[in-house]
């Protein structure tokens, strides 16, 4: 297990999802155009809107080394080693490596998110390798678990 390296596109694995997301920006778009009068602040609202969801609409590249973890997006890359993570946690769409021990409501901005692209398995086995996890430990959010966004006691 020297490398495991996948891109992930969440749109298309969901073109319905997409096709209304675009949909609500557009028509986001139009109701400021038509209320304010002003391509300003109709501009600066879609940059922000899509901003939100450019992950779900562009490609993200991930790949997991026996030195540590790379995420490239189009305009972003981030990089860490294993010795920065002491926890993970995994659910239905993807798995969040996280520098705590347990749950905390900052891992979501301190650790690093892998989303999976039909590879759940292997991602799960790669992780569980190198932070050093087997099947049945007692990591709160494993697989049975959705996550919640709560935070919190084990399901």
């Amino acid at each position: 297990m020297s490398e495991l390296a996948w891109t992930a596109w969440p749109m298309r694995r969901s073109p319905v999802r997409a096709a209304l997301g675009l949909a609500f920006i557009a028509l986001v778009a139009w109701t400021l155009q038509n209320w304010l009068r002003t391509g300003y602040f109709t501009v600066l609202a879609v940059l922000l809107l899509w901003g939100q969801v450019a992950g779900f609409y562009l490609p993200t590249r991930y790949a997991l080394t026996d030195e540590g973890v790379s995420v490239r997006g189009i305009l972003a890359k981030r990089e860490k080693t294993w010795e920065d993570f002491r926890s993970h946690f995994v659910d239905r769409d993807g798995v969040l490596l996280s520098p705590f021990i347990g749950r905390s409501r900052l891992e979501r901005f301190r650790g690093l998110s892998l989303q999976f692209h039909g590879n759940r398995d292997e991602v799960i086995a790669f992780v569980r390798a190198k932070l050093g996890t087997e099947d049945g430990d007692a990591l709160l959010g494993d697989e049975g678990r959705e996550e919640s966004g709560a935070g919190g006691g084990e399901a």
